[in-house]
Formats: C-alpha cells, structure tokens, sequence
C-alpha cells in the first residue's frame, strides 16, 4: 500500500514537472532545483522525487548525471510521439511551430487508419474481419448520437486497434496505441473542437467501403474526408491565436 502510494505521488511529481518544462517555468539555463529542494516543496521523501526524475530522464525530457543537477532537455529536441502534448501546452499556446508538430501528428494518424483499413481489405479472412465492421459501426453510432461530449473518441481508436489486428500489423497496433497516448494527453484542448457530424460522414461511407472490400475508395476518397476533420481542428486553433481586434468608439 505504501509503495503504491509512492508511486501515486512520483507521478503526481513528474506530471507537474513536465508541465514546468513545457511552459518554460524551469531555470533559463534548464537546470532543475536539487532534489532535496523538491523534496520540501511537495511534502515527500527525496526518494520519491529522484523516481520522478527518473521517469523523466527514461522519457528524453531531463538528462541526469552523476554528481551534477537535472538539466531539462530543449522542447525541440525531448519532443516523441507520446509528448506531442507537452508542445501543444508549452508556453505562449499553439504558436506556429507547434501546430505543425500537431499537424504531423494528424498526418500520421491519418496515414495509419487508410494503411491498416486497405491492408484489412485486402488479407483479412471472414471471421478476423467481421470486429472491423464492428467496431466500425460503434464509432457510427456514437457519433450519431453524440450529446457534445465527443465521447466517441475512444470508439474511433478502437475501430483503429481493431483494423491492425485484422491487417496482422502486431507493430502498427503499438503506434496506434502510441497515437491514444498521444491524444489523450492533449485532449482537453482538443476534444472541444472536434466535428462529430464530420466524423459520422467518414464513418458512414466508411462502412460502405468496408462492405464492399472497396480498397479502391478507401486508398482515394478516405483520406480527405479525415483531412476535413483535422484542419477543422487546426483552424480554430489559429483561429485562436489570431489578437482581437477592437473597434473605435462609433
């Protein structure tokens, strides 16, 4: 029970330095307060805080070395899949650079669901691919009756997992679980703007084109459709950045 609560609290500690580090908050030089330091700041062993700190050294976001204080690494260069989402909170918003990161993760994603769809469609038997439909229609449906939560997200990752087992693609399977992360960490800026009537469209004729084992329309005609859905997204991020502008007095 101790250890578990331990462990509660490293992570606690690592989230809220990863935060730190994403919005400039650490040293200008990067160099991390001593251990002990942290230690007081949150009311915990100095164990604890070195399990934090080991949690992001492990994850490219500090170096750590021996006799010398934690130094946090620079964004551009600590930046992987799973902490797109440090960029997209860093400080000063989505500011340019980090809509592109995000715009590359878009790209990824949506070049993983059209690759193991055709690749599902193309090698899977009856039976391995009857859960793609599946899953297919539960994303369907979700979006069909979506009450403003987008709760459906969840369903279109699944719908994803699914079509890497039926295409037998074991190691698109863990970058799809890699995309989840991914979005999960940045999904309380982006759950608010995501189009479900726009991913009910793609979900609906997607199931057309499943039906049919119709590669042909999945290779040509998915792709834009979750185009429309990201750069929905990336507008009104840039949208939002744009300064308001205040008319004089009339």
């Amino acid at each position: 029970m101790e250890q578990l609560e331990r462990a509660k609290l490293a992570r606690r500690i690592e989230e809220d330095l990863e935060q730190a580090i994403s919005r400039g908050e650490i040293h200008p030089s990067g160099v991390l307060p001593p251990e002990q330091l942290l230690a007081r700041r949150y009311g915990v062993a100095r164990g604890t805080v070195r399990e934090a700190l080991l949690r992001l050294a492990a994850r490219g976001l500090i170096l750590q070395r021996q006799g010398r204080k934690a130094r946090a690494v620079p964004l551009e260069y600590a930046l992987t899949l799973e902490s797109v989402g440090v960029a997209l909170h860093a400080r000063g918003g989505a500011r340019p650079e980090r809509l592109r990161l995000l715009e590359g993760y878009f790209e990824l994603k949506r070049e993983t669901a059209v690759a193991l769809l055709v690749r599902a469609c193309e090698h899977a038997s009856k039976r391995e691919f009857e859960p793609l439909l599946d899953a297919c229609f539960m994303l369907r449906d979700g979006t069909r009756w979506d009450d403003g939560s987008n709760a459906w997200v969840g369903r279109e990752f699944a719908l994803l997992r699914t079509a890497a087992a039926a295409a037998n693609r074991p190691g698109h399977l863990l970058l799809v679980q890699s995309l989840e992360r991914a979005f999960r960490a940045m999904e309380e800026v982006l759950r608010p703007l995501l189009m479900s009537q726009a991913v009910l469209h793609w979900a609906n004729r997607t199931m057309d084109w499943l039906y049919d084992r119709n590669v042909e329309a999945l290779s040509r005609d998915l792709p834009p459709l979750l185009m429309a859905c990201d750069e929905h997204v990336l507008g009104c991020l840039t949208a939002s950045e744009r300064p308001v502008e205040h008319s004089g007095p009339g």
